[in-house]
């Protein structure tokens, strides 16, 4: 057995990693009432079928304009 990488899994190597996305905009599914809320994210057309957390200090409403910081409702954006 060798070691040595194909050609395809040697320029993989240095290929730069996706960044993860920090910060996202998305609004409140315009159907949510309760619990958990799904977001349609910016550029998206369709709601998410995750449902995301939020801080307690906000309360959602349906189709409310808010920021995640990673994957967590931080607020409403006005």
């Amino acid at each position: 057995m060798s070691n040595i990488p194909t050609a395809s899994e040697f320029t993989k190597m240095f290929k730069p990693k996706e960044k993860e996305k920090i910060i996202r905009f998305a609004k409140i599914d315009p159907i949510y009432t309760s619990g958990r809320p799904a977001l349609i994210f910016d550029g998206e057309a369709v709601a998410t079928v995750k449902k995301y957390p939020y801080l307690s200090s906000y309360t959602p409403m349906a189709n409310d304009k808010v920021m995640l910081i990673k994957n967590v409702i931080i607020g409403k954006v006005m």
